[in-house]
């Protein structure tokens, strides 16, 4: 199961969550604000977490542990466990690093300017909110 942190009040970040929802049949993610008090307890102690207001995708990998995305890696690694979608990811995964987190920086500095901002995180409805955590 993977956890996606995402930025409660980003209007662009709703999207993804929704977009996600949307193509995650087998439902392998679930959602948290990072403004939320699981992400909080998360990221204690993890000096790579703090202050962070981007993307953050946690891969529960057993007992090894869990692998944390953050930013361009963040979007690929969703990408990729979504049907149809896992060719885009191949695709953009040919990108160095680099230029997918300056591409994720460019998107995320005017995330609140081109969508809406919110005051708050919405709530889920219905049948959804079995899928967050917060």
């Amino acid at each position: 199961m993977g956890v996606i942190y995402f930025d409660g009040v980003c209007g662009l970040c709703h999207r993804f969550v929704r977009f996600v929802l949307r193509h995650d049949p087998a439902h392998v993610f679930r959602f948290a604000p990072l403004q939320g008090k699981r992400f909080r307890r998360y990221a204690v102690g993890k000096e790579e977490l703090s202050g962070s207001d981007s993307l953050v995708v946690v891969w529960e990998a057993g007992e090894d542990g869990a692998e944390v995305f953050l930013r361009g890696r963040a979007v690929l690694e969703v990408l990729r466990r979504l049907p149809g979608y896992r060719h885009l990811a191949a695709v953009l995964r040919i990108l160095p690093l680099p230029w997918l987190d300056w591409l994720y920086d460019r998107v995320a500095a005017n995330r609140h300017r081109l969508f809406e901002k919110s005051a708050s995180c919405p709530k889920p409805i219905g049948e959804e909110q079995r899928y967050f955590l917060d």
